[in-house]
């Protein structure tokens, strides 16, 4: 029995094809497309993508690789079988899965990433996509609750920033924005900024109380304008022979650490509130 996508399911054998065209310039250029869409390849963003709650406009897949389509549940508003090599003229990766899609992307607002105690990530200039897609998965993993991207730094729908977050693009509530409106936004909320700098930063960084963490490009860090803009200035202490760490990681170690504090303030709450019942009954 077919599955209603497969019901859908038209074959191209034309690199002209208006869908194939807007894959391959979503893929290349790693921005939205014209349509508002952005392009995503293979099959674990996918099936992230439809685990996020996207909505998946249009599906590719090769004819070297219906077979991984037949027990499909993406939903797919159509569906576009495309020859090898049709596939491969879209492709944004040397060895290609076979699979792709167009999809529609989430929508954020800065009020969604400035809720309870906020955890801010500010990517400040980062060009490395797997850098941003990196810091992004960590961002997710260690609780962060979104992503400020000021001007100069990688497009979030870039195919390696994609690949690098695995999935995390997709969930983590992310802005493009200017600095000015991004740290007065901050601001207005009550939430600290501190700066990740190579030396001569407080070696002891204070994460509990909201904050946000401002991440600077690989090679000349923060730029001073928007360093300015930091409540306190942070450095990882590095024992051995480094000049400084790889921006992804810089930011994965200190949100690491901000989790670990909040963890534990957590904890010694829970343990207060405890025995103070115990005292009261």
């Amino acid at each position: 029995m077919q599955t209603p996508a497969q019901r859908h399911l038209r074959k191209i054998e034309s690199r002209q094809n208006a869908r194939v065209k807007e894959l391959r310039a979503g893929l290349q250029r790693g921005l939205r497309t014209g349509h508002g869409l952005i392009a995503i390849e293979g099959e674990h963003l996918v099936n992230e993508a439809v685990r996020s709650g996207l909505k998946v406009q249009t599906a590719f897949v090769s004819s070297a690789s219906e077979g991984l389509f037949r027990d499909c549940t993406w939903g797919a508003a159509e569906v576009l079988l495309l020859s090898e090599e049709v596939f491969s003229s879209a492709a944004a990766t040397e060895n290609p899965q076979g699979i792709a899609a167009l999809i529609e992307p989430p929508e954020w607002r800065m009020e969604q990433m400035l809720q309870g105690v906020p955890l801010v990530v500010i990517a400040a200039g980062l060009q490395d996509p797997g850098n941003l897609g990196t810091l992004i998965r960590s961002a997710e993993a260690f609780g962060a609750s979104g992503m400020i991207l000021l001007p100069g730094t990688v497009s979030l729908w870039n195919a390696k920033t994609l690949r690098a977050s695995s999935g995390s693009a997709f969930r983590l509530p992310t802005l493009s924005m200017p600095a000015s409106e991004a740290f007065s936004g901050l601001r207005s909320h009550g939430v600290r900024v501190v700066a990740a700098v190579a030396r001569n930063g407080s070696t002891h960084p204070e994460f509990a109380a909201p904050t946000a963490l401002l991440v600077g490009n690989e090679g000349t860090g923060v730029r001073e304008s928007w360093l300015s803009e930091a409540d306190a200035r942070v450095t990882i202490p590095c024992p051995g022979p480094v000049e400084s760490l790889n921006a992804a990681v810089a930011g994965s170690v200190l949100l690491y650490e901000a989790a670990r504090q909040r963890q534990l303030q957590s904890s010694e709450s829970a343990s207060q509130h405890l025995t103070r019942s115990k005292a009261e009954s």
